[in-house]
């Protein structure tokens, strides 16, 4: 009988002792939140993304081009001539620079770095203040424009020349933005600008 009651009161000081244990580690426990979506659609925004636009003019010819990246932040980091320099758009925002109906495609970088890009582009947007393309060295920062930018936050923040033509910053040339639709890029989804 005494080893019954012993081991009735064991059990007892168990369950007593577990079940707070467990009840306060539940309700402490971090619940993930998730990425913000491109508006419309619930497709997750990454940190990283490059999106890519045609910057039609009203037609299906495309005219130029436009590329900006994705920031830890959740901004689209770009240089754009509207601000004549760098800007740090929420996704609503940029999605204003752009015509109704124009689509906007989401290029992921196949290879490491992508996230490393996107923290150089955060942080150096602002030094950019002047738009302007032109042939010059890839590491001028002054004039400079959205693809040359893009270009050179996979270069300094990933040490990738993600054109894949052995550019380096020394290199004089122009980066175009449908550059960033192939050579290590792989299109992931796409949404409309409404």
């Amino acid at each position: 009988m005494k080893i019954l009651k012993s081991a009735f009161f064991t059990t007892l000081f168990l369950i007593l002792l577990v079940v707070p244990l467990s009840a306060s580690a539940s309700s402490t426990t971090p619940t993930a939140v998730p990425n913000p979506t491109y508006p419309g659609t619930n497709i997750e925004m990454k940190v990283g993304d490059v999106l890519y636009s045609t910057k039609t003019l009203g037609s299906s010819f495309k005219i130029v081009g436009h590329v900006g990246i994705v920031g830890s932040d959740f901004r689209v980091y770009h240089v754009t001539p509207a601000t004549d320099g760098g800007v740090a758009d929420s996704i609503d925002s940029y999605m204003s620079r752009h015509g109704s109906g124009e689509t906007i495609e989401i290029y992921k970088y196949r290879y490491a770095g992508a996230a490393n890009a996107a923290m150089w582009a955060k942080q150096n947007y602002s030094k950019v203040y002047n738009y302007y393309i032109s042939l010059d060295r890839l590491s001028v920062m002054n004039p400079n424009y959205c693809s040359k930018f893009i270009w050179q936050a996979f270069y300094y923040g990933a040490g990738k020349d993600v054109m894949n033509k052995n550019l380096t910053d020394s290199t004089y040339g122009i980066i175009y933005p449908i550059g960033f639709t192939y050579s290590g890029f792989s299109l992931y989804d796409s949404f409309k600008v409404k």
